[in-house]
């Protein structure tokens, strides 16, 4: 199992194997949701069918960008690549923990855990010391 961390304009400059884990950490800013899609997609692509990217970059963006928006301080993106599975765990400063709601129609938002509700393996969110950790998995074979 390797270990990097990185600024929000780097990526690991070589493609991990199934048994990795990279950690991004990132300035609360937008532009830190395009980082962490970098970091899965590089990781991913070696590994997973161009459909599994896709939907763990979308993921990865959707969880990056709340946590940007919503939580004060440092952004952890942890991607685990693990046998046939990715687990991308996004961990924040804040200690509210998401909650899956249907936005309204006209709702300009809302719909980032709709998403990863309905396109992962598994998703959920832990508090840990300083915040919380929301996650997803998913399979790297396609459905």
């Amino acid at each position: 199992m390797s270990e990097a961390s990185s600024t929000p304009t780097g990526a690991p400059s070589v493609p991990a194997p199934a048994g990795t884990t990279e950690e991004l950490r990132l300035e609360p800013h937008p532009r830190g949701a395009s980082a962490a899609r970098a970091l899965v997609a590089q990781l991913l692509s070696p590994v997973a069918p161009p459909s599994v990217v896709e939907t763990a970059v979308l993921l990865t963006s959707e969880l990056t960008t709340n946590a940007v928006l919503h939580a004060r301080g440092e952004v952890v993106v942890r991607v685990e690549i693990e046998g046939r599975l990715v687990r991308v765990e996004v961990t924040d400063h804040s200690s509210q923990t998401p909650a899956l709601r249907v936005p309204r129609l006209d709702a300009s938002g809302g719909r980032g855990l709709v998403l990863v509700e309905a396109l992962s393996s598994r998703w959920g969110s832990r508090l840990v010391r300083g915040g919380k950790a929301v996650w997803f998995e998913l399979a790297l074979s396609a459905p």
